[in-house]
């Protein structure tokens, strides 16, 4: 293959999904969710180029998990995209993965969302790095990124350890130009591995793989003092630590500033820190100010670590007020940090706080068109000529267009199990669970066949959107198409919410009259038994 190079404009999704074809990657699975969901767009767009990849949208994260796990067993090259709140759908099993390791390299690439643009949280999942002990790293710009996913895999292999890739939306959208080799992909496929234990933990060898894997995880470290990745210029007794994507932002506020001699670290190895690295660069500064985004977890992190060193340096950022705990980090708040920081120093530009919404990344707003809000109307219409005042339980996505009239919103899947919650608690009026085909298939039908046998008396309003609508209308296995929309087994929600035993389910095609939802509707506030509306609306 030519290694001729060529200039394009990318974005830092798009940057990653490059880099995990250089990288050979065969499985790529995950849940729609951003930031993160371009990096599977990418992969599926460019699926017919390479025909030994395969890619699916698995019906949520622990299953896009699992796939992968099982790909690194037949020794190929996985990739899982998924947002923060999805990391906490997959922990069960990743609590084991980190146990057994992997074979054939596998990377997951976690998508945080600092400002909650388009989350139910502001989560910071760095913090959850030592407790999965599985390497974190962070790309600070998209050229970075293309090179850093492929020594993921690289690593993921050498290591037998599942490496994480965080990325920030604001990260997601910054583009470059770069010039890239054109992709070459190489096999490599290791091969099957069939060995007693090897992939089977238990009581019997759990305690030994623990062992094992802190090994490893010394090993990584050791190596990650050398890899490049993070990187120290020194200038003066000021030290600056920049985490990932907030180096790409200090760089540009302090571009050709003047007035300061500033040594500044780049970290992009989030788990385990480079404690070489930051030892030296503590051991040569009097004070450091560390950028981050959301929570001071490495502000944290790397106060133990002058304390273990006996390092004479004091470490201020989040925790001492220098910049605020959560949202995301913006460059103003970098520039007035630096001001009290390191002060006499001259910004050529300055960044403002009234001007800090061009700085915010974009979001589209897929429910723009959706009916939530007109459903909404028929459920309180209806409830009003019964004299009821029903209580709204909904799952994210388009319920967020009318949220200020629900009672209670929580993670995916979740509606149906809350509301069961409310109907045991013996509240006097009737409960209503809210959700679409997408949070169906996700996790909700365990919970509908828990109410089922539980007994519970409420009401299930299913929007039957044709995808999952508020991330771009990704399939669903009610749509009769996968990821790479060729044909696939269509799975009929409403015979599945009657094998769950649902004892009445009801269905209404698009373009139903507002009549007859609404005397579906009526029947189900009515009911003193569990019953269920399919609503088609896409």
């Amino acid at each position: 293959m030519t290694n001729r190079k060529m200039e394009i404009s990318l974005n830092g999704e798009e940057a990653l999904a490059r880099g995990a074809l250089a990288a050979g990657v065969r499985i790529a699975a995950g849940y729609p969710g951003s930031p993160g969901v371009g990096v599977m767009k990418f992969l599926i767009e460019h699926a017919k180029q390479y025909p030994n990849l395969y890619v699916e949208w698995s019906l949520n994260e622990r299953i896009a998990l699992e796939n992968c796990i099982g790909a690194s067993i037949a020794g190929l090259r996985s990739l899982i995209c998924i947002k923060s709140v999805g990391m906490n759908v997959l922990l069960d099993p990743l609590m084991t993965l980190n146990l057994t390791g992997t074979h054939g390299g596998l990377v997951i690439l976690l998508g945080d969302d600092p400002g909650a643009y388009g989350s139910q949280n502001e989560q910071d999942t760095r913090l959850i790095a030592p407790l999965i002990e599985i390497p974190m790293l962070e790309p600070a710009l998209p050229g970075e990124a293309f090179e850093m996913i492929q020594d993921a895999f690289d690593l993921s292999e050498r290591h037998k350890t599942a490496v994480v890739l965080r990325i920030t939306r604001s990260f997601s959208q910054h583009i470059d130009q770069l010039n890239l080799n054109k992709i070459s992909r190489t096999d490599h496929q290791l091969g099957l591995v069939r060995q007693p234990y090897r992939f089977f933990p238990y009581p019997g060898n759990a305690v030994e793989m623990h062992r094992q894997l802190h090994l490893r995880l010394d090993m990584f470290q050791s190596e990650m003092n050398a890899a490049g990745w993070d990187q120290i210029w020194t200038s003066g007794s000021l030290g600056v630590i920049a985490v990932g994507y907030a180096f790409s932002k200090l760089m540009d506020v302090i571009n050709n500033s003047s007035g300061h001699n500033l040594s500044i670290l780049k970290l992009s190895t989030l788990f385990p820190l480079p404690t070489q690295i930051i030892s030296r660069f503590l051991n040569q500064c009097q004070s450091v100010l560390v950028l981050e985004e959301c929570d001071a977890y490495i502000e944290t992190a790397i106060k133990a670590i002058a304390f273990d060193q006996k390092a004479q340096v004091s470490i201020v950022g989040k925790n001492t007020g220098y910049l605020p705990v959560g949202d995301e980090l913006l460059r103003w708040q970098i520039q007035n940090a630096l001001e009290i920081f390191s002060p006499g120093i001259n910004f050529q530009h300055s960044y403002l706080k009234d001007n800090q919404a061009a700085e915010r990344p974009t979001k589209h707003n897929h429910c723009a068109d959706s009916p939530n809000d007109h459903i909404l109307k028929l459920i309180k219409q209806v409830a009003a000529g019964l004299g009821q005042d029903p209580i709204l339980v909904a799952d994210p996505g388009c319920w967020v267009k009318v949220a200020g009239e629900l009672d209670a919103k929580y993670a995916i899947g979740s509606a149906v199990a809350v509301a069961s919650g409310l109907d045991k608690s013996g509240v006097d009026q009737p409960v209503v669970a809210l959700f679409g085909d997408s949070a169906f298939f996700h996790s909700a039908i365990p919970a509908i066949c828990n109410a089922v046998y539980q007994q519970a008396n409420l009401f299930i309003l299913l929007l039957n959107n044709g995808g999952a609508l508020s991330t771009g209308k990704q399939p669903t296995p009610a749509c009769g198409v996968n990821a790479l929309g060729r044909p696939a087994p269509i799975l009929d929600i409403i015979e599945i919410a009657r094998v769950c035993g649902v004892p009445e389910v009801h269905h209404l095609p698009i373009g139903t009259s507002d009549d007859e939802i609404k005397a579906i509707i009526k029947m189900g506030l009515s009911d003193n038994y569990l019953s269920m509306l399919v609503l088609d609306v896409k």
